[in-house]
């Protein structure tokens, strides 16, 4: 609905939505999730080759993107927050617990309903339902700016960061708020996560005109200042 209006559109319709009770945002919000999630799954639901196709591109952004490789999660604990239901750490054979994580984790399912090595936990980022410290690795590729509080999240994340851990963050920058997207961030969000964390890389990326952000970051689209963007980090505790 959202992504087919002109830009003017959407701020008006933005702005409409924004003084909705908080509940019909949410409904709102949940529905435009959903809708997404059945478009991407939809052509793969019941076409394995397909399948593996879509989660080929996982592997990739948790290991070389950020300079890491299989090896750093043998034996690990791993959380990946916002996940999707494709299997978004199924490559990870060699890690001890893989989990994934959104409100609506038990409805994804639903999309593509095979059987996964990861585990999937319907919970929010601002209540993460581990002890501290539990998991090696933390990921949120291109959620953080879809949760209801920011900083509650960014606290979470850290909290279930194991001593040693390292967090990876994948997320646009510069945009107006959506009611999917409801938060504009920009490269200073990296800063939200000190001092238990420091950034050992950030990166920042244009966005294609297509919108698709994953392939913007495998064809390294240059990033224009001022302009809406992708910030990539990799962070690990102190």
């Amino acid at each position: 609905m959202l992504e087919v209006l002109k830009p003017g559109a959407k701020v008006v319709v933005n702005s409409a939505l924004s003084v909705l009770p908080v509940q019909a945002r949410k409904r709102f919000k949940e529905y435009h999730e959903l809708r997404y999630w059945r478009g991407v799954t939809a052509p793969i639901a019941r076409d394995r080759a397909k399948l593996e196709h879509e989660r080929a591109h996982y592997e990739f952004f948790f290991t070389t993107f950020f300079g890491l490789s299989t090896d750093d999660y043998a034996g690990a604990a791993v959380l990946d927050i916002g996940c999707g239901p494709c299997g978004s750490l199924e490559w990870a054979n060699c890690a001890r617990e893989r989990v994934g994580l959104d409100p609506l984790a038990d409805r994804y399912r639903k999309l593509v309903e095979d059987n996964q090595a990861m585990t999937y936990c319907a919970a929010s980022s601002e209540a993460i339902p581990y002890p501290d410290g539990h998991f090696d690795s933390v990921s949120t590729f291109n959620s953080l700016d879809h949760v209801d509080d920011v900083a509650a999240t960014v606290r979470e994340i850290k909290r279930v960061t194991a001593p040693a851990g390292r967090i990876l963050l994948i997320v646009e920058i510069g945009h107006a708020p959506t009611p999917t997207e409801p938060h504009s961030l920009d490269e200073n969000v990296v800063g939200l996560f000190a001092p238990e964390f420091e950034a050992v890389s950030v990166r920042r990326f244009g966005v294609r005109g297509d919108h698709n952000l994953y392939a913007s970051l495998r064809h390294d689209i240059p990033y224009v200042e001022g302009k809406p963007g992708i910030l990539a980090a990799r962070l690990e505790r102190l």
